[in-house]
């Protein structure tokens, strides 16, 4: 049987070093290495804690390493934030069997370092006896700092958050981001009604409760085996639900596809929010779904098979390439922009580590000629909802101000709050981070 430590540290090692996306490459060593329930736990566990917790991690190595921890050997610096995640967020294992199976993690692969490893676990042993597990964060002068430290954000983007969300609401979020996200279900109309679902599910040993936000979203708990299997469970395979976050299911109803219109999704993949537009408008009318990759849209075509939605056109196109034959022919026009995905590394943990000033700037440039071409494509009298999942602003806010300026027959439909913008966040029962606008191009003649 493969150890799962060394599993965790060749999965980590994939992810950090060689750009190996989480959930893609835990899927790939799960389905090659068949292991019991309890150790695929333990190897989850280890490996999204060491990526959720990594500037933790590596700030208690260097209290107590006198070497930078980017001048470590990877597989040196991997293996201590592997045992000192352990030692530090899990209480069943004793202390000297987490040292020691770090120690023989390193007999095996760094020899040279076993010595190194076996003394910072020893140092950072005693500094838990003497000190306790907790951070003081009243040793800092600075929060945002220790929000950074603590919580393994990068400071750039805990001002973001504090910008998006205001001081008390970040604060709360910090700690949040960093939690599994709920387990939550849409219901699929077209097959099945919401309280029927949860009776089938409570049927199957789930707890399935309704959720507070979207009409046919359910949170499941007590899963059990049936959450690395669900994909294989007869409610599944016949399409009674789909997986998905209640700020993603928001995004569809605020812009509330009627049957009979003529909706474009512009980056339609992997096609969880083109079924629950096919859904709403009850499989009439007629939905477009667009994305740049024809690889990604064979996803979508699999869940409209399975879901039952009968209503959708797949076309593999490039949005950032003006169509003259769409101008003004769409009724409504959902936009979830490529983006930094600041808002979901709950789910992503890596890419709070992966964002670069280029790459930002990048996107912005790709939102905006997305966005121009959908104002092009409306009808007068046609809405379009744009949405993000991260939080920076200039991926937000600032592209429907220069979309305002260039468009003036624009208008913005406040949501049920009278807001202009809307964020979603985990203080809405657990929900992702997504930012939504929706505007209204009017008739010239209004």
């Amino acid at each position: 049987m493969k150890n799962i430590r060394k599993l965790a540290l060749e999965t980590l090692l994939k992810i950090d070093y060689d750009g190996a996306y989480s959930n893609l490459e835990i899927k790939r060593t799960l389905q090659r290495f068949p292991i019991k329930d309890d150790d695929r736990r333990l190897y989850l566990t280890i490996v999204y804690g060491c990526l959720q917790n990594q500037i933790y991690l590596d700030y208690l190595i260097t209290q107590q390493s006198s070497r930078p921890v980017k001048k470590l050997h990877k597989e040196v610096s991997e293996i201590l934030r592997i045992a000192i995640y352990q030692l530090y967020f899990l209480d069943k294992i004793p202390n000297y069997a987490i040292v020691n199976e770090a120690v023989n993690l390193a007999a095996e692969i760094q020899p040279q370092a076993k010595g190194f490893i076996n003394g910072v676990l020893r140092n950072i042993m005693r500094k838990i006896d003497e000190n306790g597990r907790e951070f003081k964060f009243e040793n800092w002068d600075n929060e945002k700092e220790a929000l950074s430290i603590r919580y393994s954000v990068p400071l750039w983007i805990v001002h973001k958050y504090y910008e998006a969300y205001g001081a008390e609401k970040a604060e709360a979020i910090m700690p949040m981001l960093n939690e599994k996200p709920p387990f939550t279900v849409r219901c699929n109309t077209l097959k099945t009604s919401k309280e029927q679902l949860i009776q089938d599910l409570q049927q199957v040993g789930v707890d399935a409760i309704p959720a507070g936000f979207s009409p046919n979203a359910i949170h499941l708990t007590n899963l059990g085996i049936f959450e690395s299997n669900i994909e294989n469970s007869r409610l599944y395979r016949d399409g009674h639900f789909s997986i998905q976050d209640q700020a993603a299911m928001l995004t569809v109803e605020r812009l509330n596809p009627q049957p009979g219109d003529r909706v474009l999704d512009m980056c339609a993949a992997p096609g969880g929010k083109t079924m629950y537009l096919s859904e709403m408008m009850n499989n009439s009318g007629e939905i477009v779904g667009r994305d740049v990759y024809g690889s990604r849209l064979k996803l979508v075509e699999q869940s409209a098979s399975r879901l039952g939605c009968t209503n959708i056109r797949l076309e593999e196109q490039d949005g950032c390439e003006y169509s003259p034959i769409d101008e003004a022919s769409f009724d409504k026009i959902l936009l979830d922009a490529p983006c930094t995905g600041l808002g979901v590394i709950r789910r992503k943990p890596e890419i709070k580590y992966r964002s670069t000033k280029e790459g930002r700037k990048a996107l912005v440039k790709i939102q905006s000629t997305l966005l121009e071409n959908a104002v092009r494509y409306l009808k007068p009298g046609g809405e379009l909802l744009y949405s993000t999942c991260t939080i920076n602003k200039d991926e937000n806010e600032n592209q429907i101000g220069k979309l305002l300026i260039k468009f003036p027959q624009l208008q913005i439909i406040p949501d049920e709050h009278g807001s202009n913008y809307t964020y979603t966040s985990p203080l809405m029962e657990g929900s992702d981070c997504f930012f939504m606008c929706q505007l209204k191009k009017m008739d010239v003649y209004e």
